[in-house]
């Protein structure tokens, strides 16, 4: 009777821990599993109802291995909250997520992006939704290429299958590395 509005949803980005088949990711003692993994079972072009399961299975797989697994020798790290945004720059972000990074991506767009989020930084102070945002940004215009759900305007064609890594070493210009699938 009426049409049902149609957008690109936070997950479409297909990011996540990079986890083997039993949920461990790089970092000794972490596990991931569904939405938040990578597993790489569901390629490049992962739809939404997937994660479902991989969080069935994968999570009673890594549940499995964690439980299995040694009492770390490493101290817990401290515990981080990040600040919020305040409603209006969070509205400001999101529009300039929605205009710049979603289904059709450029390099124009993507570095107006940047500078959008450097500028509600040195208004409001780093917060989450804005670390989130500068690691697509980076990554969108680390891979220019279209891949999965990430379509580049500036570079409709495919490369060979690889996976991008983002590292929070140096967060204002976050590292970028590739490695084949």
């Amino acid at each position: 009777r009426q049409p049902i509005p149609v957008a690109p949803a936070g997950h479409y980005h297909m990011g996540g821990s990079a986890a083997d088949a039993d949920g461990r990711t790089s970092l000794a003692g972490l596990y991931a599993a569904g939405e938040c993994a990578a597993t790489g079972v569901h390629g490049a072009n992962r739809l939404a109802s997937n994660s479902l399961l991989e969080a069935a299975v994968f999570g009673a797989r890594a549940g499995r291995a964690a439980a299995a697994e040694p009492e770390p020798a490493v101290r817990p790290l401290a515990r981080v909250i990040a600040s919020d945004l305040p409603d209006a720059a969070l509205q400001t972000l999101r529009s300039a997520m929605s205009r710049d990074a979603g289904v059709v991506r450029d390099e124009p767009g993507l570095s107006r992006l940047q500078d959008v989020i450097d500028g509600l930084e040195a208004t409001c102070g780093r917060s989450a939704p804005l670390v989130t945002a500068r690691l697509i940004v980076a990554s969108a215009l680390a891979r220019v290429e279209s891949r999965g759900g990430h379509f580049r305007a500036d570079h409709p064609e495919a490369a060979a299958p690889r996976r991008t890594f983002i590292t929070l070493a140096e967060l204002d210009a976050p590292a970028v590395r590739y490695a084949a699938e």
